[in-house]
């Protein structure tokens, strides 16, 4: 009885350290996966910043555009209004001016708009794909389970 008592006593330190070896193998690869899954979340991140500071210098850029356009218009229609010779005339340009300052602005509001839409594409675009990733690890891990 004695010898079956010390016989198994060694083997089970044995077995013991192959099963957390096992395991602390496994848990080690889970890790680097995590650690690696991680990274690609943080690499979507800055990306998807990275358009968003993008997107909005392109936007500020086409509104500076606008603005300096559009200022330009307003001096040159000034100086048009400023020279006419009856109220009939004056009426006249400031309904011209008026049409087309709304013209310009309906415009450059859809291409704004446009825009917009465009960079909420691009800014959540490398966002999307990690989700997507996400639903494909719940999925594997659910087949495993």
């Amino acid at each position: 009885m004695a010898k079956k008592s010390a016989a198994t006593t060694d083997v089970y330190p044995k077995e013991l350290q192959k099963v957390f070896s096992d395991t602390n193998a496994q848990y080690a690869a889970r890790m680097e996966d995590v650690a690696e899954f991680t990274k690609d979340n943080f690499d979507a991140f800055f990306a998807s910043a990275a358009k968003v500071t993008e997107s909005a210098q392109e936007m500020t850029d086409a509104m500076l555009g606008f603005t300096r356009s559009s200022m330009d218009a307003n001096m040159a229609a000034m100086k048009e209004m400023s020279s006419v010779k009856d109220p009939s005339e004056l009426l006249e340009k400031q309904t011209a001016f008026a049409k087309s300052s709304m013209d310009q602005l309906s415009d450059h509001m859809g291409k704004m708009n446009e825009m917009a839409m465009t960079a909420v594409k691009q800014c959540v675009e490398p966002m999307n794909a990690r989700f997507a990733a996400i639903g494909e690890v719940v999925k594997d891990t659910t087949r495993s389970v």
